[in-house]
């Protein structure tokens, strides 16, 4: 499992628009996530190129996403 830390995009409001909410939830509470876990970016700058991070991915559009 991947440890997810503050700032990076397993905890960010717009990762995880395509993965089932009581996973997200999980992952966001856990702070864990599956090392080959992908999803789109959804932060309006990002979402034209349809950027795929992962959950330890980051970048300097991080808002924190209620848990």
């Amino acid at each position: 499992m991947l440890q997810i830390q503050d700032g990076q995009c397993g905890l960010c409001k717009h990762f995880g628009s395509h993965q089932e909410q009581p996973k997200l939830l999980q992952i966001r509470v856990s702070r864990e996530a599956p090392p080959d876990l992908t999803d789109e970016c959804g932060h309006p700058r990002n979402e034209p190129i349809n950027l795929v991070v992962t959950p330890i991915s980051g970048c300097e559009g991080f808002e924190a996403a209620a848990a």
